[in-house]
């Protein structure tokens, strides 16, 4: 039996940054240019070009939905989008302090 099981593992954040797209109720955002009013769909932003790579949610998702979408898109990494959000926010509270 395959499911889905949350795994950490490091990797460059900035890299996922610049190949996120972000899924909201309704729509998805490019992280990377903040194009918002994407289909979830979507496998490059039409503002700013970039390939989709990784995946995140703006809301809870259940398992149901998350293997919907990986046979959808299998080349996408999904990732835990407040774990990115959380690193970033500590990143920015670290530049600001080192002004």
């Amino acid at each position: 039996m395959r499911e889905f099981l949350r795994v950490w593992k490091e990797l460059d954040i900035k890299e996922i940054e610049k190949s996120l797209i972000v899924v909201g109720d309704l729509s998805a955002e490019c992280y990377a240019c903040h194009n918002i009013g994407i289909d979830k769909n979507t496998i490059t932003c039409p503002g700013c070009g970039v390939s989709f790579k990784y995946m995140g949610f703006r809301r809870k998702i259940g398992h149901g939905y998350l293997k919907k979408i990986s046979q959808e898109m299998p080349y996408l990494t999904f990732i835990d989008f407040d774990d990115l959000k959380s690193l970033t926010n500590k990143s920015d509270a670290r530049k600001l302090l080192d002004l």
